[in-house]
């Protein structure tokens, strides 16, 4: 058991005696590595899996991936394929998730407790009657792009999303292409909910089982063409990336810490699917 030290001042006795303290040993339970393991697989990507080992949080050794670990992925309890690690602790296949389709991933690795998980490829999102304008700029904002689509929702079941834009760009001096992200204004009926990075998540809570007709405000210039990434995402996902937010939420003191969603048994991480379409947004 490791053992670790808290000073307690004594504030009853600060004006009488300046230096007293009181010593508090307290035996804390020895660290039990797991596997942390994250997948978030889709149709358009190959099945790619990445494992290391988890650390006691008061050690200062560097992070090493595992190497040495067995992964494999089942579909209605029929064996698939075992994935080959890539290096770095990545295990791939040449093969591609499947849309609609259920799969169960076992990780093992010596010494360890073996991690299991279940997750699934969501639909594509239900997308139509895309349509983008060009908005003046105004004394605050330059020009920027108005676009609307409509949304299925798939009733009898909660839904989540995430909405992520960019565009290319060769303003670099070697004048080479890259994703650009661009801003995204959701506006009603629906909001974002939280973001991570350049995705804005949100559920189906205003408008389920509806098919809605939802508006963006993109911060691009309408002489850009701008892509817009929508993905139906499964609720493992969506947890995942919420609570992970909360967690590291800009080193905000007034909000306390709180345990991000883990859906890996005997394991930590997260096994999650998505399925997404592009739509090119061009005034």
């Amino acid at each position: 058991m490791r053992k670790i030290k808290f000073t307690l001042p004594l504030m009853c006795l600060m004006l009488l005696l300046s230096s007293c303290e009181t010593v508090v040993e307290m035996e804390l339970p020895a660290h039990e590595p797991k596997l942390v393991v994250n997948a978030v697989i889709n149709p358009d990507s190959l099945f790619t899996v990445e494992v290391s080992p988890s650390q006691n949080p008061l050690s200062n050794k560097a992070h090493e991936p595992v190497s040495n670990a067995t992964v494999q992925v089942y579909q209605a309890d029929q064996h698939l394929y075992t994935l080959q690690h890539k290096g770095n602790g990545t295990y791939s296949t040449d093969q591609k998730p499947q849309a609609l389709q259920h799969y169960e991933l076992k990780v093992e690795a010596p010494g360890l407790p073996t991690a299991s998980a279940t997750t699934y490829i969501p639909a594509a999102p239900a997308i139509s009657n895309l349509n983008a304008t060009p908005v003046a700029a105004t004394a605050s904002d330059g020009p920027t792009v108005s676009a609307t689509f409509t949304l299925a929702d798939t009733p009898g079941q909660e839904n989540f999303y995430y909405i992520q834009a960019f565009t290319p760009d060769t303003s670099y001096l070697d004048g080479q292409p890259y994703r650009r992200s661009v801003g995204v204004r959701l506006v009603e009926p629906f909001e974002d909910e939280f973001t991570m990075e350049d995705h804005y998540f949100f559920s189906d809570k205003l408008f389920d089982g509806k098919v809605v007709t939802l508006r963006l405000d993109l911060e691009n210039p309408p002489q850009y063409t701008t892509y817009v990434r929508i993905a139906h995402i499964t609720r493992e996902f969506y947890d995942y990336v919420r609570t992970l937010n909360k967690q590291s939420y800009r080193d905000n003191f007034a909000t306390p810490p709180g345990p991000v969603a883990n859906n890996i048994q005997s394991g930590i991480g997260v096994f999650a699917g998505y399925h997404a379409v592009t739509l090119v947004m061009e005034p």
